[in-house]
């Protein structure tokens, strides 16, 4: 009985060029852009949550930012319904601000109040 062979793997040649398997240039300046763009706009949104200038990690600037997010993805879904794993993302943002807003609810009452009512978010 003869046993199958299989053939050898092939080996990449090391002084062929790699540009086959990076991502070309006009791709990683888009992606770069796009970032840059994403932050402009949530920083201009999380301006009048913020405790100071430098204030970036407080719970009201967090939840502002996820909050944004939460506006981005929804637009998304609704342009793109099949997008599962971007709902699996939407859900996980509403889950990491839901808790937020839990803390807040206990740890400052009136700031609660009014960063719902600023940011229009439904709650049960």
């Amino acid at each position: 009985m003869a046993a199958f062979l299989a053939p050898a793997p092939t080996r990449l040649n090391a002084n062929a060029s790699t540009s086959a398997r990076l991502p070309s240039r006009s791709s990683s300046l888009r992606v770069v852009a796009m970032a840059e763009k994403r932050s402009r706009s949530s920083v201009a949104e999380v301006a009048q949550f913020q405790r100071s200038p430098a204030d970036c990690g407080s719970t009201e600037v967090q939840i502002a930012l996820l909050s944004s997010r939460v506006i981005n993805l929804t637009a998304h879904l609704k342009a793109n319904k099949k997008d599962y794993d971007s709902q699996r993302g939407l859900l996980k943002v509403l889950g990491q601000r839901k808790r937020l807003l839990g803390y807040l609810r206990k740890s400052d009452p009136a700031k609660f109040e009014s960063m719902v009512a600023d940011l229009k978010i439904r709650i049960k």
